[in-house]
């Protein structure tokens, strides 16, 4: 249930998906009655169950080739790295005095 819309997960803070990774590891280990010497990594291996960013990953990779070929082309467009019709450029630094 907690990979409902992970694949957009990309630019949530390192922090938040810790928070997730950690209730996660928690759960884990009260089904399997793990003691706390055995590490999170060999809790993970041993259920064959990824940790919160690799299966984010994965999620993510499915998503985005998958998007191009939508037939609704507001979805299509998600796949290109700029706003389609503004082309990248920089932005002015206003104010900035450069010693």
């Amino acid at each position: 249930m907690w990979t409902y819309g992970l694949q957009l997960w990309g630019n949530a803070k390192e922090t938040n998906v810790n928070k997730i990774q950690t209730v996660q590891n928690k759960i884990l280990r009260l089904i399997t009655n793990t003691p706390l010497y055995v590490s999170n990594c060999t809790l993970h291996t041993d259920l064959n169950i990824k940790i919160v960013h690799a299966e984010a990953v994965t999620f993510y990779k499915s998503f985005h080739s998958r998007l191009p070929y939508h037939p609704n082309p507001l979805v299509s467009n998600l796949a290109s790295r700029t706003i389609p019709g503004n082309p990248t450029r920089r932005l002015k630094k206003v104010g900035v005095k450069i010693y």
